[in-house]
């Protein structure tokens, strides 16, 4: 009950997750630039002197990635409060039927992970095209 619920609830509320999605599409995208940047077939044919370059900024980008991922981190935290500020009404009628906090949360968590798995698969899918 509480998937069906959830899965509802997305597709009411398509236009608040849309930020949301998009944040979350552009954020896998950088990961996997910045992670993938080493393997590619290029990086393997260069000089010694280019590669230990190559080795440094590729150190570079790691923490630059550590940096994105604290600000995508501290934007899916906020995002996240915005929308369960944005649905306290419908949060209290769930209440108001007798659904416990836990069940709510569970409804939110399940929300959560619909988005960031479709998230994870088109964000993958966009930066290999």
């Amino acid at each position: 009950m509480l998937f069906k619920l959830s899965f509802n609830n997305m597709k009411k509320s398509i236009k608040d997750y849309g930020i949301y999605f998009l944040t979350l599409v552009l954020g896998v995208s950088i990961f996997y630039m910045f992670n993938s940047l080493d393997s590619q077939q290029a990086m393997l044919q260069v000089s010694e002197s280019q590669r230990e370059i190559i080795k440094l900024m590729i150190q570079l980008l790691g923490m630059i990635s550590v940096f994105v991922a604290i600000i995508l981190g501290l934007l899916i935290v906020y995002a996240s409060n915005f929308l369960i500020n944005r649905r306290k009404k419908e949060f209290g009628v769930y209440m108001l039927l007798g659904m416990g906090k836990r069940q709510i949360s569970k409804i939110i968590l399940l929300e959560t992970i619909f988005v960031g798995i479709i998230s994870l698969a088109v964000g993958i899918v966009v930066r290999s095209v």
